[in-house]
């Protein structure tokens, strides 16, 4: 059976750190796609960015402050974002090190990015579930009535994002 674990941060904080600008405590639960496609339902009524990224990718590591940047920014209008890390697609890497590996990477960066680690012998499941190319980051758009309206391929920037999250928020 496959396993994943899901490394969620309370949806309330989604995409906002704590008063002090120290991140918020990041707290397990174990899922798969099911508990993404649950997190993405939590934010019904809400605009959400889905980023997909590794610690490992250099891209996705260079675009999160912005997409977080842009979180902050339109949290008040109802904007939201939420990531799935590829952490676990490396090869002898256990779950609980993956795990581990994510909350240390975000927390050492103050980055308040809710984050499902993903785990399965391969990406084939997530990539037909999500309709995705096959490599990371990837950022799907979603408006508040739970529809993707927007994707980018690729590292994006700050720009890119706030257009991302305006066709999210709609008019």
């Amino acid at each position: 059976m496959l396993r994943r674990v899901l490394l969620v941060l309370p949806l309330a904080l989604a995409a906002c750190g704590s008063q002090s600008g120290a991140p918020a405590a990041l707290s397990v639960e174990r899922g798969g796609i099911e508990a993404i496609d649950k997190a993405l339902a939590a934010q019904s009524g809400h605009a959400c960015l889905l980023n997909f990224w590794a610690t490992w990718c250099a891209p996705c590591v260079a675009e999160l402050p912005d997409l977080l940047a842009v979180a902050r920014d339109y949290e008040a209008r109802g904007g939201r974002v939420l990531g799935v890390s590829y952490d676990l697609e490396i090869p002898g890497v256990t779950a609980e090190e993956g795990v581990q590996k994510v909350r240390a990477f975000l927390a050492e960066r103050g980055l308040a990015l809710p984050t499902v680690v993903y785990e399965a012998p391969d990406e084939l499941e997530i990539n037909a579930h999500f309709g995705l190319p096959g490599g990371v980051p990837v950022t799907l758009a979603y408006d508040r009535d739970g529809k993707i309206v927007d994707r980018q391929q690729g590292e994006a920037t700050r720009a890119r994002f706030e257009e991302m999250m305006r066709k999210a928020l709609g008019p």
